[in-house]
């Protein structure tokens, strides 16, 4: 760190580089930040969230029945919203804490509980799946639920604004974040990806596939119109929005050098750009596909299937890059799972983006091209209960949200989070925890001399320091003679 403050002040390495650079070492330095809390059982007038007993408590969940889904607004980060398998849906203040190194319990400013069938235009009847915010308006978010209903929410009031019935399970949505009027895709239980017009209300259009269930959706971060899909079948399908009866183009995991390739050979066996630019048979994974996301400057697609792969797909070309994980990823379930890839623009030149995939009870951060292991998270305690079936994580990681500082599409500046923040990954885990994961300079801890806390599973505490910081100065003070011993 020292060496680059001097570069920067020498001119050697300008201000922006600078802050590329430190930003890069942050993210790969992630650690959990146990002293931050989430407690939706009680209300905030019920407890004090600045008491120092409060924080260390382990009866202290956000969701009763499991936290399902999260998602972060991307303007400012200052609200987040949960969903949980109880049916419930809770609304937090990020900025409620007032030093971020400080133990604080943070309570939902709104709850909305589960409600009866007969009200089920005021909340959902079932547990949630999927919770997002609208891309222009930091107040609204959209949640979907095995009632099969999607809902958007006014965060000031905590009520619904729109209801739709779709008369099928939602496994979870995506709003395109470029479009000029807002259209939401849906993966459901059925092969077609149903559109929602949130300006018109229509709920008619859909993309038509056959092969099973869709699991995932994700909207280009560049073209309004462009979306792509995870299937059952094993496939992800590449659509326009505007011509609904078939697919652009299916992603191959045979394919390695993508569509530039496949025209030239398509013109000199003389079949022309209409046939041969597809193979029929084309699959991205061997399994179910339940993730599918691009980086947010639109250049590459990754997608995830029970296959237990991750893909990594140039979306210029539709090519497989062979990006390899390895086996240390697990992807057992049949349910969409939320992988994160970092902004770009926090990246410094020449470094690598970067990939935090929810391994079960642990996050694993990759290099998104290399495929290799740069960090291991893992979530402390007990990672099965006795409770649950045998093999089941209890902390298991069912959502994960990344928390910018500024910006709608791409984050702003090198922070991350806010100055307010305990971190920029957030976490909701099938415990009922939501947890916060915050980045460090290793290079600042050891400095401080407190290198050593900087592993898995949070930092070091104050009285660690304090015991370590005296036993070195009782040791050189004995060897400088200052303390001596006659036997």
């Amino acid at each position: 760190m020292h060496d680059r403050i001097l570069a920067r002040e020498l001119g050697d390495l300008s201000p922006h580089e600078f802050a590329h650079t430190v930003t890069t070492e942050l993210l790969s330095g992630f650690t959990l930040a146990q002293h931050h809390r989430f407690d939706g059982t009680t209300n905030a007038e019920d407890g004090d969230s600045s008491s120092p007993e409060r924080p260390h408590e382990t009866s202290i969940v956000a969701h009763k029945g499991g936290a399902n889904t999260l998602a972060i607004e991307k303007f400012d980060g200052k609200l987040m919203v949960s969903g949980g398998s109880d049916g419930s849906i809770k609304i937090w203040d990020l900025e409620s804490c007032p030093n971020p190194h400080e133990p604080h319990v943070v309570d939902p400013i709104a709850s909305v509980p589960r409600v009866r069938d007969e009200f089920r235009r005021e909340g959902h009847t079932s547990g949630i799946t999927h919770v997002d915010f609208h891309p222009y308006n930091k107040d609204t978010f959209l949640s979907a639920s095995f009632d099969h209903s999607l809902k958007q929410w006014s965060c000031k009031s905590a009520s619904v604004t729109a209801h739709f019935d779709l008369q099928e399970k939602i496994y979870s949505h995506a709003t395109s974040p470029v479009a000029a009027t807002p259209v939401v895709a849906c993966a459901t239980q059925h092969s077609n990806v149903r559109l929602v017009d949130l300006r018109s209300r229509s709920t008619a259009q859909s993309l038509s596939a056959s092969g099973g269930a869709v699991l995932a959706v994700s909207w280009s971060p560049r073209h309004e119109r462009i979306l792509v899909s995870g299937h059952t079948d094993g496939r992800v399908r590449i659509w326009d929005a505007r011509r609904g009866h078939s697919p652009l183009g299916l992603l191959d995991m045979e394919d390695h050098r993508g569509i530039i390739h496949r025209f030239d050979h398509a013109m000199a066996s003389g079949l022309g750009w209409s046939r041969g630019t597809v193979r029929l048979a084309a699959r991205a994974h061997d399994d179910a596909v339940n993730g599918v996301s691009w980086t947010d400057d639109g250049n590459y697609i990754v997608s995830a299937g029970l296959d237990g792969r991750i893909r990594v797909w140039d979306a210029a070309t539709g090519a497989n890059t062979l990006a390899g994980f390895g086996s240390a990823v697990q992807n057992r379930r049949v349910a969409p799972v939320r992988m994160l890839v970092p902004p770009s623009s926090l990246m410094a030149r020449g470094s690598r983006e970067l990939l935090f995939w929810p391994n079960e009870h642990e996050i694993l951060v990759l290099d998104l091209h290399a495929g290799y292991l740069v960090r291991r998270l893992r979530v402390p305690g007990t990672a099965i209960s006795a409770a649950s079936p045998a093999g089941v994580p209890r902390k298991r990681i069912t959502g994960m949200a990344w928390r910018g500082a500024g910006g709608r599409r791409r984050v702003l500046g090198v922070e991350m989070g806010g100055g307010t923040a305990p971190g920029g990954v957030y976490t909701s885990h099938a415990d009922g925890c939501i947890r916060a994961w915050m980045p460090r300079l290793a290079s600042c801890q050891e400095a401080d001399g407190d290198g050593e806390g900087a592993g898995e599973g949070g930092g070091v505490d104050d009285d660690t320091r304090k015991r370590k910081r005296k036993a070195v100065d009782d040791a050189f003070r004995s060897l400088m003679g200052q303390q001596v011993t006659f036997t």
